[in-house]
């Protein structure tokens, strides 16, 4: 168990959840990916798990009846399971490393993958002292193409995976989604400002999917007076119906 924990809590209190006291935070990051996901019946499997903050966010929005979520740092993987115990939403914790095979069970047995991978690569700017945030942000255990491949391995044929991404590199990712047969279907900018350029991407792939892309109006997270849009207040509150 991490050396240190502290209490965070989404959607104005209504999910309360333990992260570490140094090391990875819960972002709204997790929270965008979670509002993103349609309503579905099945259960959902996250990738590069953390603390559990999407797969919760999302069963507690009512976007997944059940989750299961892998990830590699066993302190992060214990909180994840006791975020789940507190809470008493159905997230099943596997401590292992989503490039084995053997710790991901059979393939194909989801209709529905979730990801926030590392936005930078291994070598690509200052490393944090602190290692668990270091492996949050960069590309330490797994980089993008490992995610793809891990989701194309656990989706049934026509399953849907969803992810959160940096914007600077989502012609990469594009690229790296259809060379698996992963066709982008819907996908979202999120802009932090009006001004701004968008900083980063929702998007959803299909697995064996037709050439069609639903580009949704953007998402703004601050207005011109630096306080959140009111779309983006809805969505941190949990009320909001997806775009």
């Amino acid at each position: 168990m991490a050396n240190s924990t502290e209490i965070f809590s989404l959607f104005h209190g209504g999910l309360t959840l333990l992260q570490p006291g140094a090391g990875p935070r819960t972002s709204v990051d997790a929270v965008l990916l979670a509002d993103f996901l349609t309503p579905g019946d099945g259960p959902v499997a996250e990738l590069g798990l953390g603390h559990g903050a999407a797969s919760l966010a999302a069963l507690y929005l009512g976007r997944a009846t059940a989750a299961w979520g892998i990830e590699i740092q066993p302190d992060l993987a214990g909180l994840a399971e006791m975020n789940a115990r507190t809470t008493g939403l159905p997230l099943d914790v596997k401590a292992g490393d989503l490039r084995r095979r053997g710790d991901l069970g059979e393939p194909g047995r989801f209709g529905r993958v979730i990801a926030n991978p590392p936005y930078r690569a291994a070598s690509d700017g200052r490393r944090s002292p602190d290692e668990t945030r270091d492996a949050a942000r960069r590309e330490v255990f797994g980089g993008l193409g490992d995610f793809l491949d891990t989701a194309l391995w656990l989706l049934a044929d026509g399953g849907t995976f969803t992810l959160i991404y940096t914007a600077r590199r989502l012609a990469e990712l594009i690229t790296e989604l259809r060379s698996r047969r992963l066709e982008p279907k819907r996908m979202r900018p999120v802009h932090p400002g009006p001004d701004r350029p968008a900083r980063l991407v929702l998007l959803e792939a299909t697995q064996g999917g037709g050439v069609e892309l639903e580009l949704i109006p953007p998402l703004f997270t601050h207005g011109a007076d630096g306080a959140y849009t009111d779309e983006m207040a809805e969505i941190l509150a949990g009320r909001r119906a997806r775009p």
